[in-house]
C-alpha cells in the first residue's frame, strides 16, 4: 500500500530509483513494462537512481539476457515514454497521495487502508448499553457471526451436537 500511495516528482533523479519507485506519471517502470523489468537483476532494480539510469544510457546496460518480441514492444514503448523526461537541479521530491498537504500521516494511512470498507454502526448500541460485559460480548459474537453454534462446527468438520442441548431442536444456528 505504501509503494503504490507514494508518488515522485524528478527533479536531478539522486533520490528517485529508476526501476521500481512510482514516477512516470504516477507509475513504476516494473508495473508498465514488466517483461522488460523481468531481466533486470534485483541488485540493480532496488539501486538504480534516475540520475544514473540517464547518465550514459545506463538503463540499457541494466538489461540483462535477450528481449522477446513482447518485451521488446514494451521496452520501445517505454523509451519512447522516457524521452519526454529530463533532468534538471531541483531535488526530487515524494508526494503522499492519501493527503491534501501530500505530507504522510499515519491517520491518512490508515483511513485509506479501511477506504471502502463497510462501516459497522450497531456496535454503539452495543458497548453503549448497561448490560453486562458477557452480555454485550456474546451480541458482538452473535452480529458478527462468530458464536460456534452447531451448524458452524458442522461446516468446519469439527465436532458438533445433533440437537440443541438446552432447546433439544433439530437445527441450531443463532
Amino acid at each position: 500500500m505504501f509503494k503504490i500511495s507514494i508518488v515522485s516528482h524528478v527533479g536531478n533523479g539522486q533520490n528517485t530509483l529508476f526501476w521500481t519507485d512510482c514516477w512516470i506519471h504516477g507509475s513504476a517502470i516494473s508495473d508498465l513494462a514488466p517483461l522488460v523489468f523481468a531481466q533486470i537483476s534485483p541488485r540493480i532494480a532496488n539501486t538504480r537512481t534516475v540520475a544514473e539510469a540517464f547518465h550514459h544510457q545506463r538503463r540499457e546496460q541494466d538489461i540483462q539476457g535477450a528481449l522477446s518480441v513482447d518485451a521488446f514492444c514494451e521496452y520501445y514503448q517505454l523509451w519512447a515514454v522516457l524521452l519526454e523526461f529530463h533532468l534538471d537541479s531541483e531535488e526530487d521530491r515524494h508526494t503522499w497521495t492519501h493527503e491534501p498537504s501530500d505530507c504522510y500521516s499515519s491517520k491518512s494511512a490508515y483511513r485509506a487502508y479501511f477506504q471502502g470498507a463497510i462501516t459497522f454502526q450497531p456496535w454503539k448500541r452495543i458497548w453503549g448499553s448497561w448490560a453486562p460485559g458477557k452480555c454485550k460480548l456474546f451480541l458482538w459474537l452473535v452480529v458478527r457471526n462468530r458464536c460456534w453454534t452447531a451448524d458452524r462446527l458442522q461446516r468446519r468438520g469439527l465436532p458438533h451436537p445433533t440437537a440443541c442441548v438446552l432447546c433439544d431442536q433439530e437445527a441450531e444456528d443463532v
